[in-house]
């Protein structure tokens, strides 16, 4: 026994010492969400010139249902998935793992069935029997997205980004590939782009089974005590998710009310900013486990995370919002040029809402959730009340406006719910040292290196 002790501390060293840093695993969480937005550019084009307008618009509407239903089902069972996990002993993760692929299983079903009784509604005679058959697939594939969250909370519990930045970037790349393909050959349709989909999706959710196979075949007890638990944290912080839903479709139905150009134009201005958030959102990924783990230097651990956040973000605001005068025109064509100067507007927010994210992170990681629906509720009432008073007069400057301030003033709840819940910021530990610069350089210094090596070996 004192032997298989030692092994097993020796074992366990061994795995500590080859674990992948946080450093690592945010180059390559950034590095996967930047190839999304990538990916997900061109699919854009695709479907803007393999369909028309009309149709377009109905793939989306049909997407974007799926997309609300599941946003309303679901309970935050990702962020809960990774607090359980980090806050229980091996011992006890068969357990939760039981319980929790139940409550996903569950949540997968009743989205399916909402979104069955409402497709004939959402679609409205428009589709033939074939594209009935198309419609009800897809929205049936959406069963496995719960899961899928479930089991990638437990993959990134454990430090483990590898498959879901795979799947991350890997599932759009093939679903891009294949709506190509059929763009090329002249046979791109409504009904071919939701059996795409519908595949895609379904693939995608192989290599998530794959890493869960382990507790799959010694799966634990489903336990009462546990689901409570983890509904009672995840529905504390699910009202921002509903108010968030109902937020987005809010943004989108003030911009049509302008034009349909209008908000063809300010989709191209997400488009050509959005890149910037993969910065904050990295960070804000890779570091949540960490700070689930963390309690005695969680505060040191979330400043240093705040600063590196700015700096980064900032100096690539700055850099994209040089660049986007030029960009827009080229890769979207003079025809957007409209979408220039809401796309400046909007770069603020990536600064705003990253840090706000990160705040959010170590506020959840104590075991407090309400902030979520709070700041929610905060920034999609600043959003949409500013909205509602500048957008006839200032049309998409004023709703890129609205957006930056609706960013902003959920920062500033954050900031104030982590100074009287955890503890006090003081405004000069945001202010990036010279330490922070000299550790972006020394990322940069790294990431240029090994992008070298890979050249070299191939």
């Amino acid at each position: 026994m004192e032997h298989q002790g030692k092994a097993n501390a020796s074992s366990a060293q061994l795995s500590a010492k080859h674990r992948p840093t946080l450093l690592s695993q945010t180059i390559q969480t950034f590095s996967s969400m930047f190839g999304v937005l990538a990916i997900n550019v061109i699919s854009s084009i695709i479907l803007s010139r393999g369909l028309s307008p009309d149709d377009r618009g109905l793939y989306l509407g049909i997407t974007m249902w799926s997309g609300f239903i599941l946003g309303l089902c679901d309970i935050g069972i990702y962020v809960t998935t990774v607090y359980l996990w980090g806050k229980n002993t091996e011992a006890q993760r068969k357990d939760i793992f039981a319980t929790l692929a139940v409550w996903s299983i569950f949540t997968g079903l009743v989205a399916v069935i909402i979104a069955l009784c409402i497709s004939g509604w959402v679609v409205k005679g428009r589709f033939d029997d074939q594209g009935m058959f198309a419609v009800k697939l897809f929205l049936v594939s959406s069963f496995g997205g719960p899961l899928s969250s479930m089991i990638s909370g437990v993959l990134a519990a454990e430090q483990r980004f590898s498959t879901v930045n795979l799947v991350r970037i890997g599932v759009p790349a093939a679903y891009t590939l294949i709506l190509f393909i059929f763009f090329i050959a002249d046979v791109l349709s409504v009904t071919i782009c939701l059996i795409t989909t519908t595949i895609i999706s379904l693939l995608g959710l192989l290599p998530y089974l794959w890493e869960a196979w382990p507790y799959c075949k010694s799966m634990g007890r489903f336990r009462l005590s546990i689901l409570r638990q983890g509904v009672w944290y995840g529905i504390k912080g699910y009202g921002g998710i509903v108010i968030n839903v109902f937020g987005n479709n809010g943004t989108q139905l003030f911009l049509f009310s302008l034009a349909p150009s209008a908000l063809a134009f300010f989709q191209t201005a997400n488009s050509a900013t959005g890149v910037l958030w993969a910065i904050p959102r990295a960070i804000g990924i890779t570091s949540f486990p960490s700070m689930v783990s963390e309690e005695e230097n969680l505060h040191k651990k979330v400043c240093q995370y705040l600063r590196l956040t700015t700096l980064v973000t900032t100096f690539s605001a700055i850099s994209l919002g040089l660049a986007v005068p030029f960009l827009i025109p080229l890769l979207f064509g003079k025809a957007y040029t409209p979408a220039i100067i809401p796309a400046l507007l909007l770069l603020p927010g990536a600064l705003f809402g990253g840090i706000s994210d990160i705040l959010g992170g170590a506020i959840s990681s104590t075991g407090r959730t309400l902030h979520n629906t709070v700041t929610s509720a905060v920034y999609v009432g600043t959003t949409l009340g500013s909205m509602a008073l500048s957008i006839n007069a200032w049309g998409m400057n004023g709703a890129a406006f609205s957006i930056v301030a609706g960013f902003f003033a959920g920062f500033m709840v954050r900031f104030i719910w982590y100074h009287f819940t955890v503890r006090y910021i003081n405004p000069t530990d945001l202010l990036p040292r010279v330490s922070d610069v000299q550790e972006v350089f020394r990322i940069a210094l790294g990431v240029f290196k090994k992008l070298s090596r890979r050249r070299v070996n191939v």
